[in-house]
């Protein structure tokens, strides 16, 4: 039986999460939907950029984890100074840790890309040009980021809603004025794509930033001290988890870049299908990180446990329905990206594997996240980068080689499920078994 009074003060968490992700699917969807009329290149060079921009852009990670888990418990704990305090340290923190890494992605983008595009004379240099952009407005997207694992920690979601809706309609309305040069505006390609997001990012910047005199506690920028220092140590073990696991990633992609430019069009336009469907494990993984946080702040580790098993049945039921809908969609989705039959094809065959694993994608997430609310950032670490790299990137090496002529990436997107399918398993076992050993009360 679910407990409908934990999953509806969840829900009240997760659906403005779902919204506001959901529309950010939409912009990169319409990133892709409109860069994919300039041609099969265009459409392979935004998804390696976008590749590259997760092992950029996961340096957000660092103090938004932090803030996350430790905003929470100290909610629960009713100490709101301690929350100030942490947020305040943390903010310009956040700002001049990423400021380097803006400037080196910006200036070696070319190189970074070339690696990991296998060279591409047609790919690489449209990735390079979009990815420039992106990465100018990183220590913005990482102040904004931690503005925000302020709101999710004490459950107020909305506002986060608002200020990435707000953003991505930004978006959207400039994407074909400056892709396509329409009116007074220049034509610049796949540079427009990635100007119009660029100024999503800083609407949505610019708003978490008002929205901060709403939060339940005030926020005063201060010189990064104890707090600050506090806050990444917690977020350490996460950043560390995406960036390695980004690595993986990069492993991952290059294999499917390998297969040649149609497998890597077809990963490209199925992953972005398929963020439309795991937008509720997400929204439920910073659910259950908040209501998990907070009991355990209050000490209260057999109602933490509970909230956070309540919420991982739920998200898996839902995940069960969203991969019965995303295998449904699969021959006709991919349509609006492309026309070139194989690349349908074969983006086909990627959603439909994707479709197999989304509840144990959904099981993993809110476990994960609820772990990381009791306190215990290292565990998810390790058990995900373990299964990542043992589960997927050696098989996604491996299996290439034995699938029939053809058929090359898809022995990689096999390997997906393997990592999912065995990191739901181990999940499973630590949470049941040892969550209160896990657990750790941090303020």
């Amino acid at each position: 039986m679910l407990d409908w009074g934990i999953l509806r003060r969840a829900w009240s968490i997760a659906w403005p999460l779902i919204v506001a992700e959901a529309v950010d699917s939409v912009l990169s969807v319409t990133d892709m939907f409109f860069v994919s009329k300039l041609g099969d290149e265009a459409t392979a060079a935004i998804g390696l950029a976008g590749y590259a921009s997760w092992l950029f852009f996961v340096s957000v990670q660092l103090f938004y984890m932090g803030v996350l888990v430790l905003a929470a418990q100290a909610y629960g704990a009713e100490r709101p100074g301690e929350a100030s305090r942490i947020l305040g340290e943390s903010l310009p923190s956040a700002f001049l840790t990423t400021l380097p890494i803006a400037a080196a992605g910006y200036f070696y983008s070319f190189e970074f890309l070339g690696l990991l595009g296998g060279w591409d004379p047609a790919t690489v240099p449209l990735a390079s040009d979009y990815f420039r952009v992106r990465v100018l407005v990183l220590p913005l997207v990482a102040v904004t980021m931690t503005i925000s694992a302020a709101f999710r920690a004490v459950g107020m979601t909305k506002p986060v809603m608002v200020a990435t809706v707000s953003g991505a309609l930004v978006n959207i309305v400039l994407d074909p004025l400056l892709i396509f040069g329409l009116g007074p505006f220049p034509r610049l390609g796949i540079v427009g794509a990635a100007v119009a997001s660029a100024a999503a990012f800083v609407v949505d910047f610019a708003l978490h930033v008002a929205f901060t005199r709403i939060l339940p506690f005030p926020v005063r920028l201060a010189v990064p001290g104890l707090g600050a220092l506090k806050a990444a140590r917690v977020g350490l073990p996460p950043t560390v988890e995406r960036t390695v696991f980004a690595l993986g990633n990069m492993v991952y992609i290059a294999v499917i870049s390998r297969c040649g430019r149609d497998f890597l069009a077809a990963h490209t336009i199925g992953v972005r299908i398929e963020a439309f469907a795991y937008l509720p494990a997400f929204a439920m993984s910073v659910a259950a990180s908040s209501m998990v946080g907070q009991e355990t702040g209050r000490r209260d580790i057999g109602l933490a446990k509970r909230v956070g098993w309540e919420v991982a049945k739920g998200t898996t039921i839902f995940m069960v329905l969203a991969g019965l809908l995303l295998a449904a969609l699969s021959p006709v989705a991919p349509q609006v990206f492309t026309d070139t039959p194989r690349i349908l094809w074969l983006s086909m065959i990627y959603l439909v594997l994707a479709a197999i694993s989304e509840p144990s994608l959904g099981l993993v997430m809110a476990l994960a996240g609820s772990i990381r609310g009791a306190g215990n950032t290292l565990v998810p670490t390790v058990v995900n980068l373990a299964s990542l790299y043992l589960f997927r990137v050696v098989p996604a090496v491996l299996l290439p080689r034995l699938m029939p002529p053809g058929l090359c990436a898809v022995g990689a997107w096999i390997a997906m499920d393997i990592d999912l399918f065995a990191r739901s398993a181990i999940f499973l076992v630590l949470y049941r078994r040892g969550f209160e050993r896990l657990a750790r009360v941090l303020v």
